[in-house]
């Protein structure tokens, strides 16, 4: 079955080259120009991912967003021309799972929306036998794709959440650098075991009480990774 897109944009000339270059990449193609389109569409379909811009006249991305994760729990990933720290942030925090500056690379746009597709796949799989995975000061949604530790909502990039998840949803088993990489990152040739680690060291100070004293997310010397709670 072909995978269907859902772009949202009041641009028309953005949206007329989304839908030759999405087309011409084999996925089909729906659009909307404004909240209440999207809206409506969601209400009829569920498209395998959505192209949301953050700028639209009638209301923001940002809070369609949260209208649009009461209806849809796929991969949303957001169009801006604005690289704010906030505003990215917001989106993240408001359900989006990822962000691409315009102007954008299209290369690097089928890369990202295939990479996030087949992640979207493994979750649907995982909502058929859970919903959620709570541990101690650490709650990991995995149909809105959001995370609270220590009692506070945590904005995390999509590559980071991509690590949680994989982590947490097999405790104890240890994680080779490599095979993280290959389970997440899009790119066959740019595997370094330094990505691996940088990644690792930002989602610990993002959930970690104490990122130089990690109580979830463990390092195994000269093996890797592993998630595991004491207890």
């Amino acid at each position: 079955m072909a995978t269907t897109i859902l772009t949202v944009d009041d641009d028309v000339h953005l949206q007329e080259m989304l839908q030759l270059f999405l087309s011409a990449e084999g996925f089909i193609v729906h659009q909307a120009f404004n909240g209440e389109q999207c809206i409506s569409f969601l209400n009829q379909q569920q498209p395998d991912l959505i192209l949301l811009d953050i700028q639209m006249p009638d209301t923001d991305g940002i809070t369609l967003c949260r209208q649009i994760r009461t209806l849809y729990h796929r991969p949303i990933l957001f169009l801006t021309g604005n690289a704010q720290q906030e505003d990215l942030v917001n989106s993240l925090q408001a359900g989006g799972d990822d962000f691409i500056t315009k102007p954008y690379n299209h290369i690097e746009l089928a890369a990202r929306i295939r990479s996030h597709l087949r992640w979207g796949n493994l979750l649907s799989k995982t909502k058929e036998t859970a919903n959620k995975l709570s541990f101690p000061g650490l709650e990991i949604d995995l149909n809105r794709l959001t995370v609270i530790a220590n009692d506070q909502p945590v904005a995390l990039l999509a590559k980071e959440l991509h690590l949680l998840m994989t982590l947490a949803q097999s405790p104890k088993r240890v994680f080779h650098p490599r095979q993280l990489y290959d389970l997440i990152w899009n790119d066959i040739t740019g595997y370094s075991s330094d990505l691996i680690k940088v990644h690792i060291h930002k989602l610990r100070k993002k959930i970690e009480a104490n990122p130089m004293q990690p109580v979830y997310i463990r390092t195994v010397k000269g093996f890797g990774y592993k998630f595991e709670i004491d207890g």
